[in-house]
């Protein structure tokens, strides 16, 4: 029957797809001091994601650096993290400025990056970035309207579980009479848009502001008070002071009647004391920190303010360090000190990474970067999947699932095809390709020093530098540490 065959695979990837296409949103509810999720009650297991890679930055290019960098239009860079995400056991990514481009190619980007959040059961925090003179009301109104076209663009998709109207912006906008009154005003008609997800500001510490470190919620000088927020749902704020939060949530649970959400907590991996990297350190002040966290979730108990918490970050962002310094070298220098902390009182900005990244190779993969699994990850997944991190001390296998590559097919001359391997352990990783007569063609070599990720690019050119035909080519990967050795095989389909 001619079609025939066409027309039941149609039918089967549509029965597939199904589910995705047709999810309806989540119904995500606050009430008191609780946050639910479809009626159940949720707590925030999170991760601050912003996978800035070696060589690149958020913002301008220069110094040889790539600028403008968007995870979201990194497709091979996300749909390699998510899983190691969830088998952490968070629950949730807070990713950054995600609303503030509603262009028709960066929506479909955007919407493609919740399809794979939602696919790992992540949920996502969706974070839009005001700019700065609040007080000027073109800039007020601007804002406004670009907030609630990024709401029409994804209050549809399941994987969204709130909207945050500016980060930390009480460290410059929240001085402005004009910036609290415009919080609840877009909150206000936020909801209005779309009924099923709150709206949150976050707040962050001021280093300078002495001890204890202010946050306005709850000023009713600034206008941030409940009975002055009515439309705002969630109060989030970022947290550095040590082991210990030193009573934060006490005061802020006193401040406001509002469900409070933990939007960065964490400690860097460098020792100023030392000059090292100090995993186990950075470790140790997670741990302290989330039991803290823990023990004033409101899920658990409804008088408790806390809603959860958002470890502070994914990975490593070599380009952060002040002063223009290289995108390109893992620098030291210190972001702000919090001198009641006796054990590592300076807080290094590049180093805050529950993973640690590098570039692969210079010469042959100048885009790549290597994800290495810290101490903190481990940690932090003993809290939230305790299972995997039992497994995790024997892993029985070198490679951590299907070794996969993207894109697939790929276009010869035109880019490049991105392997990606999640190791259990330290391992040396090969990729070794062949034409579909079995000639070979190139290889590709990359070592993990830990338990993390490992990425290969192939620019479909052959071992003496030449562009290979069109075709299917057939890939070994092999990977080897510890004394073991696996193997596993792809297709690849290379195109003009």
């Amino acid at each position: 029957m001619p079609g025939g065959r066409s027309r039941i695979v149609v039918a089967c990837l549509t029965l597939l797809l199904s589910p995705l296409l047709h999810a309806a949103p989540a119904q995500v509810t606050v009430s008191n001091r609780r946050l639910f999720v479809n009626g159940q009650a949720f707590t925030i297991q999170g991760v601050d994601y912003s996978p800035v890679p070696t060589g690149s930055t958020l913002t301008g290019s220069g110094n040889g650096c790539a600028g403008g960098y968007q995870w979201w239009a990194d497709r091979s860079t996300y749909i390699a993290d998510f899983p190691l995400i969830k088998k952490l056991g968070a629950n949730t990514i807070r990713a950054y400025g995600i609303l503030n481009n509603t262009s028709s190619n960066s929506v479909l980007q955007v919407r493609a990056a919740l399809d794979a959040a939602q696919a790992q059961g992540l949920r996502v925090i969706m974070n839009f970035y005001p700019d700065h003179f609040v007080s000027v009301p073109a800039n007020q109104a601007a804002w406004k309207s670009q907030f609630l076209s990024a709401v029409s663009a994804y209050k549809d998709h399941p994987a969204v579980l709130m909207w945050e109207f500016g980060n930390e912006q009480n460290l410059d906008n929240g001085q402005d009479p004009a910036w609290y009154p415009l919080v609840n005003d877009v909150a206000g008609s936020a909801k209005a848009l779309d009924a099923n997800h709150p709206v949150m500001t976050v707040e962050g510490e001021c280093p300078n502001c002495g001890t204890p470190i202010q946050y306005n919620v709850g000023s009713a000088a600034r206008s941030a008070d409940d009975p002055s927020m009515t439309n705002l749902d969630i109060w989030g704020v970022t947290a550095y002071r040590g082991t210990s939060f030193q009573g934060l949530f006490e005061t802020l649970a006193s401040s406001t009647y509002k469900p409070i959400l933990v939007a960065e907590f964490g400690k860097d991996a460098y020792r100023d004391s030392t000059g090292q990297e100090d995993q186990a350190m950075q470790a140790s002040y997670i741990s302290s920190q989330w039991q803290e966290i823990s023990a004033r979730l409101s899920a658990a108990d409804p008088t408790k303010p806390l809603i959860g918490g958002v470890v502070f970050e994914w990975t490593d962002e070599w380009w952060k360090d002040l002063g223009g310094l290289s995108c390109f070298t893992h620098d030291t220098q210190v972001l702000f000190t919090r001198p009641g902390d006796p054990v590592d009182p300076n807080y290094n900005d590049e180093w805050f990474g529950i993973t640690a990244i590098s570039p692969v190779n210079a010469i042959s993969n100048p885009a790549g970067t290597a994800r290495t699994l810290r101490t903190s990850y481990a940690t932090l997944q003993g809290f939230w999947n305790p299972s995997a991190a039992a497994s995790a001390t024997n892993p029985s296998s070198l490679f951590d699932g299907t070794v996969r590559n993207y894109p697939n097919p790929f276009r010869v001359g035109a880019g490049n095809t991105k392997f990606v391997a999640l190791t259990t352990m330290a391992a040396k990783v090969d990729v070794k390709i062949y034409d579909a007569g079995g000639q070979f063609v190139t290889s590709l070599t990359q070592s993990s020093t830990g338990p993390g990720r490992v990425e290969l690019l192939w620019d479909g050119r052959n071992s003496q530098g030449a562009l290979v035909s069109p075709g299917l080519y057939i890939v070994r990967i092999e990977g080897s540490g510890s004394g073991r050795e696996e193997k596993q095989f792809r297709r690849v389909v290379a195109v003009k």
